[in-house]
């Protein structure tokens, strides 16, 4: 018995596409990551918090996927491309959800300061202040970061 509900290709405006596998309490996006396709990649994700019920997670799920696929496609890709490959997966839990974004590059983050005028820098720091937890470990492909956020008590 298939356990996927749904395994579709979803093209984005900027020609790359992602495979998109869902089952009960998962979500899991499969893409080639380029600047423009962030935004598609956040839409599958309030996609699926709709989908379960959980809207009101909307703004700090969807910010928190954004921040770390901006970072995945910032510091993840080689110098010369374009574009790097990610896996998004988003898991349900009993009280909200989990997110975690894989990149295939070893190094793992660290918050930095950022100054005023700094274009970058706050992204961990952000994540840190609308997440309930947040993390990251070394795989044998890269690395995951992942953030668990909760629904208001």
């Amino acid at each position: 018995m298939k356990t996927d509900l749904m395994e579709a290709q979803q093209p984005f405006t900027d020609g790359t596409s992602a495979t998109l596998r869902t089952r009960s309490g998962a979500c899991e996006i499969d893409v080639v990551l380029t600047a423009a396709a962030v935004s598609a990649v956040r839409d599958l994700v309030r996609a699926c918090l709709r989908l379960w019920g959980l809207t009101e997670l909307d703004s700090r799920v969807t910010l928190t996927a954004s921040e770390l696929m901006t970072n995945a496609f910032q510091h993840a890709r080689k110098e010369d491309e374009s574009s790097v490959p990610v896996k998004v997966v988003l898991t349900r839990t009993p009280d909200g959800v989990f997110l975690c974004v894989s990149d295939p590059h070893p190094r793992l983050p660290a918050p930095v300061s950022a100054g005023d005028n700094d274009e970058g820098g706050r992204g961990l720091v952000l994540i840190k202040e609308i997440s309930d937890g947040y993390g990251c470990s070394s795989t044998a492909h890269g690395k995951d970061i992942w953030a668990t956020i909760l629904r208001s008590a």
